[in-house]
């Protein structure tokens, strides 16, 4: 027949099929299969992608057909060369730039959100580092309140020079801290702005109100006490020793350095060996402060700084009002020859013998000696404690000259 082709199948079947042009492609070869019975594929409907063969003669089924394998993709070989030290270093310099910037956005995020170094900050860390109020401050939290409360008993007894928004945010308790903060350490007025939150001119004020205010009220107080509280209190050694002595003397010099020549000669302390001022400082035997002068130039003796700094006048004004009675004496050391002006208001004085020259002292005078220098270690000590406050410990700076006397006299 015409258009008729004859096929012979693997089970030796004769299969006659016709061509026709339209039918199923198979699609592994691509040819015309024609019209062929449906036993011969799955399905029965002709060759598909998934099973384009025949059904074996066997009966057992067919291979499915693999998918392509899909395209690997190479990776890229990198022909660059390593960097070398110099571009290494500069990147690490760049990191840690970045970390730093990130730093400083976080202390600002913290100040814009109210986490500023002052009072409130310093209580709650106190019980994780001890004694943290008092190493900013030298005062134990409960003197440090009650000091508050005699200062400033209510809120409008301080009165800046300029009203500005920054300080008016900031407690007294606040500013007071300020103020010992930086006598304390002597930071500058740059880092104290800074950590408080504060403008530059806005701490100098603050600090400036409260030591003029300081000033004023304790300089209204009586720190002399009474003998009899003197002598109550004195130690049994002292008291046995020198028990009608009721005050020790002695000078104290803090370094500073003027620009002026003709300053710089009148400040010169041949005991320093340096520009200084100096002061009077006494004491009682339970190193309690008693007196504290001025200060004055290094080139001035001790005996001009006790005639001028008033302290004869106290003491006279002290016999008026029986704080002090006639005999009563005092303790200084070889360079205050004032027993001639203690002697015309009743009072004794006592120190150290002098050694005639040629000689050596006599055992009377060397156990004096020493029993005064044992006790004059009380002055000494009060003394210590002032320098603990660094800003009169270094040398002081031009722009703290003109309030000198009263952080000196607090």
């Amino acid at each position: 027949m015409p258009g008729q082709a004859l096929v012979a199948s693997e089970v030796g079947v004769d299969v006659v099929a016709a061509v026709d042009p339209s039918g199923p492609i198979c699609v592994r070869w691509g040819s015309n299969l024609g019209i062929l019975w449906a036993k011969h594929f799955v399905g029965e409907t002709g060759p598909t992608e998934i099973h384009p063969d025949p059904v074996a003669a066997d009966g057992s089924r067919s291979t499915l057909s693999r998918p392509p394998p899909k395209k690997r993709r190479l990776q890229e070989i990198s022909m660059e060369m390593p960097p070398d030290p110099m571009t290494m270093k500069m990147l690490h310099l760049q990191n840690s730039i970045e970390m730093k910037v990130l730093k400083l956005k976080k202390t600002k995020t913290k100040l814009e959100d109210g986490e500023i170094f002052g009072f409130d900050s310093v209580c709650r860390r106190e019980g994780k580092l001890k004694d943290l109020f008092q190493y900013y401050t030298g005062l134990k939290l409960l003197r440090y309140l009650a000091l508050v409360d005699f200062l400033a008993p209510s809120d409008d007894c301080i009165a800046y020079r300029k009203s500005r928004h920054d300080i008016k945010r900031l407690a007294l308790k606040d500013c007071l801290f300020l103020c010992l903060y930086r006598l304390r350490h002597n930071f500058g007025l740059k880092d104290i702005s800074m950590q408080f939150g504060l403008l530059l001119q806005s701490s100098s004020d603050i600090f400036n109100a409260w030591i003029e205010h300081i000033y004023f009220k304790f300089g209204q107080l009586i720190v002399w006490p009474h003998r009899d509280i003197i002598i109550n209190n004195m130690p049994a050694d002292y008291k046995k020793e020198f028990h009608t002595r009721m005050i020790i003397t002695d000078g104290t010099e803090i370094t500073q350095s003027p620009c002026a020549l003709a300053l710089q000669s009148q400040m010169y302390s041949d005991y320093k060996s340096s520009t200084a001022l100096k002061c009077l400082i006494g004491c009682d035997p339970c190193v309690s402060l008693m007196f504290v002068s001025e200060l004055f130039t290094g080139s001035v003796s001790d005996k001009e700084i006790t005639t001028n700094s008033g302290f004869f006048d106290l003491l006279k004004a002290l016999l008026q009002r029986g704080y002090l009675l006639e005999g009563d004496a005092g303790m200084a050391d070889k360079g205050f020859t004032i027993g001639n002006e203690l002697e015309k208001l009743g009072l004794k004085l006592n120190i150290p013998p002098f050694a005639s020259s040629g000689s050596q002292m006599s055992p009377g005078d060397t156990e004096l000696t020493q029993k005064i220098a044992k006790h004059r270690i009380h002055i000494e000590r009060v003394i210590s404690k002032i320098k603990n406050y660094r800003i009169v410990f270094h040398t002081i700076p031009t722009s703290l000259f003109q309030n000198i006397n009263q952080i000196w006299a607090f």
